[in-house]
């Protein structure tokens, strides 16, 4: 008798932990929200000052296939509205100035509506100011699933929309802009 117990005590917890995990979809939903957390580590802070903008970012650390860091290029041309963020090969965020208009995310999300007969949509981050989507062709059209960000930012009373490319990219890479988004801030002072 005392031998059985002994070994029941010993895969109690093995047993504890085998069926007290949840099975729904919450767990997976928590851990979404987890990676998309205001997590900085292994990103760096840059300034947009020299190009034109009173913003900083945090960027995610990027190496090449040799270890090395990828450093972040910003192309703009002077009087334009856009700036291209890029980091290798994938990552480009495209920031864009408009101005005094607002409720550009909300605009987003009705354009996005009226594509509904073409794409379906799935929100991972629903916010009034950031949204993350997975945008995929209506069941038998083909094409893959694609990833996709857009959010915007006040600096200095004005409107900026952080967003992906049109044509997406893979999760991590749009977690990784989104947390950017969440980065982005005016440069006090500047």
């Amino acid at each position: 008798m005392m031998k059985k117990l002994i070994i029941l005590a010993a895969f109690l917890p093995f047993l504890i932990v085998s069926c007290g995990g949840a099975s729904n979809d919450s767990a997976t939903d928590g851990a979404n929200k987890d990676s998309l957390a205001l997590s900085f580590d292994d990103m760096n802070e840059i300034s947009l000052v020299n190009e034109g903008l009173n913003l900083s970012l945090m960027l995610p650390e990027v190496a090449s296939s040799t270890g090395n860091s990828i450093d972040p290029r910003i192309d703009h041309e002077e009087g334009d509205y856009l700036w291209y963020l890029t980091i290798g090969p994938r990552f480009e965020l495209i920031i864009e100035d408009y101005g005094k208009e607002k409720d550009k995310t909300l605009n987003e999300k009705k354009r996005l509506a009226e594509l509904e007969k073409i794409f379906d949509y799935e929100y991972i981050v629903d916010e009034p100011k950031l949204i993350m989507y997975q945008r995929t062709l209506h069941e038998g059209q083909g094409g893959k699933k694609s990833f996709h960000c857009y959010g915007e930012v006040m600096i200095d009373g004005y409107n900026y929309v952080l967003r992906s490319g049109e044509e997406g990219e893979l999760r991590p890479i749009i977690e990784d802009m989104v947390k950017t988004i969440r980065s982005a801030k005016p440069i006090q002072g500047a």
